[in-house]
This record gives C-alpha cells, structure tokens and sequence, in this order.
C-alpha cells in the first residue's frame, strides 16, 4: 500500500513538472521544446518484471535475440517456422509479447508455429526509443525470415504496424488480424499533448520533427492510404467502448479494406481484450480458415 501510494506521488510530481516544462518551453524555445517532446513521446514505458515471467499454464517458448536494421529484438518462438504454418503476433505501445499468452495454446492445437516478439524498447528488448514507423521496419525484416507465414495478428501500435506492413508487402495469401487498431498515429499524439497540456502549435512541431526524423510522414501510415492497399482477409477486433482507441477507428478499416469483417466485443476495454475467449476464439478460427462461429453483428459506422 505504501509502495503504490509513492508511485502515485512521484507521477503526480513528474506530470507536474513536464507540463511546466512544456508550457514554458512552448513560449521561449518551441523549436527545442518540440524536439523534447517527441523525444519524450517516442519512449516507451517497460512492464514490471513479473508480466515478462511467462505464465505456467503458457506452453515453454525458445528465446532468442535478432539483430535487425532497426534494433536488436527479442523473438518468441513456439512450434518450428521453418516447415509449419506461422501465426506473428504483434503487441502495441507499453505492451510485451506475453500479453497475447492466452492465445499461444489454441493457436498450437490447430498446427500453427508461432513467432511472438518485444519491440524495439519494449518488453525484453533493447533501446529506449520506438516508433510506428520502427514498428514497420521491424515487422518487413522479420517477414523475410519467415516462410510459412499465414497469418498476424496485431493488437494496438502493432495492428497499425501489420496493416501498413501488409499495404507495402501486399501479400493476399495471409490472414490479417486487428485488435483494436489506431487509424492514425495521430490519436496517441493528441492524447500525450493532452496531458501534459501541451498547446496545437507545439503537437504540429513535434509531428513534423518526427516525420522527418522517423522517414515517413503521418499521412503515408494512416488509414486513408494503407487500407485501400491491403488485399489480405481481415478481421478487426474492437470493443465499442475503448477508452484508449475509440471505435471508430476499428470502423474505419472495415469500411475502407476490400475483404473485411467487424467484429465489437463488448466490456473487455483495450488491452483485457486479448484475454477475452471470443476475441481468441474468432482469431484461431479466422486464421485457420475457418467460418466464424457466433461473431457479433457489426456495428454501423458512424462516420
């Protein structure tokens, strides 16, 4: 109890003083204080080290470290890529591989090799720093060692990173699988502004720093350009009631992804959704080709 009431008073103190900080820095030295920002921005918070201790029930993985172009990464492994269909599951921002834990059994009794990973600055891998455009980088490199790839499933960041990844790879024989996924990297942008009460003049400075230093503009990894460029099967997964991700923006594939299904999942927010049994249960039955078994009716889209 005590423990957590220090925590709770040292984010409070740090939220304190970055909002100072970018207030002030906004007025006397916006151009540096963009850059602070979307450094800040860009670094990831890791989990405790309970969460990366793998749960009892989960079947044993092999471990192993890759060095990418982007960053060395920490790759989990379960049955053989080599010679048996492969599932890549993709987590999102703060998140870790061992988040998608429930999903690992189902997806080995239906044959499935499966390749989780940490990236860059996440989980158990190294560097401080990630980014969506990271993420992409990442997940091209890591197609190119994987043969028998049928399919991935992303949740968050990483659904974001699978689809724009898909739209440049263009591979209509794999089965897509998006969690509760940000049509543009804009929404957590806004968000992070938002707390720290950062002004709408310092967020377009700190998206065009990053756009220049990350290679890749907002636009180009947003949903307007990537769905229409996506030929594989789709199944977005999204609970109306997403405080983090609104629903809209699940809605917004749907709409624009040629061969795609909504699928809402009621009361499982935006992370407790991977421990949801429907949401496992459609992903193995989508990615195993077969039909869907009691999926929720899709809800119109607002917009």
């Amino acid at each position: 109890m005590l423990n957590r009431a220090l925590n709770a008073t040292i984010r409070s103190f740090l939220l304190g003083f970055y909002k100072l900080k970018f207030t002030l820095g906004a007025r006397l030295a916006p151009h540096h204080t963009a850059i602070s920002g979307a450094a800040l921005f860009s670094t990831p918070t890791r989990p405790s080290r309970n969460k990366l201790v793998a749960p009892a029930d989960m079947p044993a993985a092999r471990l192993r470290e890759v060095v990418l172009p982007s960053g060395t990464v920490t790759l989990y492994e379960w049955g053989d890529p080599t010679v048996q269909p492969t599932v890549l599951l993709m987590h999102g921002w703060n998140g870790w591989a061992l988040q998608f834990a429930a999903f690992i059994r189902p997806l080995l009794e239906q044959g499935f090799a499966i390749v989780a990973l940490d990236f860059t600055g996440h989980g158990r891998s190294a560097g401080r720093r990630a980014s969506l455009p990271g993420f992409i980088d990442t997940t091209l490199a890591l197609l190119e060692d994987l043969p028998n790839l049928t399919g991935i499933v992303g949740h968050s960041l990483g659904a974001a990173a699978a689809a724009c990844t898909l739209a440049q790879s263009r591979n209509p024989a794999l089965k897509l699988v998006l969690i509760a996924p940000p049509n543009s990297p804009r929404v957590f942008l806004e968000k992070f502004a938002a707390m720290l009460g950062m002004p709408l003049k310092l967020v377009d400075a700190m998206q065009r720093w990053m756009e220049q230093h990350y290679g890749r503009s907002f636009a180009s990894i947003s949903v307007n350009r990537v769905a229409p460029q996506i030929p594989a099967h789709t199944l977005i997964i999204h609970d109306p009631a997403d405080k983090i991700v609104p629903f809209e923006h699940g809605e917004s594939y749907a709409r624009l992804l040629s061969h795609a299904q909504l699928a809402p999942l009621e009361g499982w927010g935006h992370s407790r959704i991977l421990q949801s049994p429907d949401a496992i249960r459609l992903t193995v039955d989508f990615v195993a080709a077969r039909e869907l078994r009691r999926i929720p009716q899709s809800v119109s889209p607002a917009w």
